[in-house]
């Protein structure tokens, strides 16, 4: 029974990648010179999968390669932004399609954690949405320049995950419980709703926020990479609109950048398996705080 769930799930996920591509099918034949348009943006289906892989293996959006990629490239910050959902859109999606397949394996212990998963994700992805939508419909402004902001949350962030993986070593594992506590899911609740500010300013912030307190608070790697996927997938189709309406994405970029992150999705739980916990954690806070650096010199 559990294999046969499996199998529909790895179907589906298959699906979903086939209706991925015939829509970036479509989107591409629509140009006028699509020759012109390979030989010009073809560079951003590496920089897609290279997003993608850094998103759905660490549990880091999209949005911390892609943001300051396409920053160097000049394009308008709203540009920046909204591009950055598109593509997250597509990467971030299969990427946690991809984890839910895992965490509905053959293994009774993975079997246990989805529960918990979708307990963590319920506290977290309505107050990431009012957070998304405060910021682009009320709107709550900047508290500094975008650019400062994103590199000051990378760096506190990498900071964080560095010292949990040094300091704490391999004492975070999964603790066992099958549900959160209530002071858990507040705790989630209301980062949630500041990660969802941060995301709609910068294209990145709950799903990082989500996996960094999940790991503090003595939860799995995988477990905590899985919730952050899920929830910054989630997270920004429900604020991919507010872009669409005031034509914000630059199509362009997203027509090559977007099979890129599909690709980088269906690697990234591998890589992420094959490292292993610490050398994840290591990773992930090392590419972070490196993002963070970088913005800010």
């Amino acid at each position: 029974m559990i294999s046969r769930i499996t199998d529909n799930r790895n179907l589906s996920l298959v699906l979903a990648a086939m209706v991925f591509i015939a829509i970036w099918a479509t989107l591409l034949l629509m140009q006028s010179d699509t020759l012109a348009l390979i030989g010009e943006y073809f560079g951003f289906f590496f920089l897609g999968i290279g997003g993608a892989i850094a998103a759905n293996s660490t549990g880091a959006g999209g949005g911390v390669v892609f943001v300051p990629s396409f920053d160097a490239l000049g394009m308008q910050i709203n540009e920046v932004i909204g591009t950055s959902f598109a593509i997250q859109c597509f990467g971030m999606t299969m990427g946690s399609l991809s984890w839910l397949v895992f965490f509905h394996g053959k293994s009774e212990q993975k079997i246990e954690r989805v529960n918990l998963l979708y307990q963590a994700l319920s506290a977290s992805l309505p107050f990431s949405i009012i957070g998304i939508y405060l910021v682009q419909y009320l709107p709550i402004q900047p508290v500094a320049s975008i650019h400062l902001i994103f590199s000051v949350f990378s760096l506190v962030f990498g900071v964080i995950v560095l010292y949990h993986c040094v300091y704490l070593g391999k004492r975070s594992t999964h603790r066992g419980v099958k549900t959160l506590t209530k002071g858990e899911i507040a705790l989630i609740a209301m980062s949630s709703l500041v990660g969802g500010i941060i995301t709609a300013w910068i294209s990145v912030g709950v799903g990082e926020i989500l996996a960094v307190i999940l790991l503090l608070r003595g939860f799995s790697v995988m477990f905590s990479v899985a919730a952050g996927v899920i929830v910054s997938a989630l997270s920004v189709i429900s604020g991919i609109a507010y872009f669409i309406n005031l034509q914000l994405i630059n199509t362009e970029v997203l027509i090559f950048a977007a099979p890129g992150a599909i690709v980088g999705a269906f690697v990234a739980r591998y890589l992420a398996l094959w490292l292993g916990a610490q050398k994840l954690k290591m990773f992930l806070g090392s590419w972070i705080l490196l993002v963070g650096i970088l913005g800010i010199l």
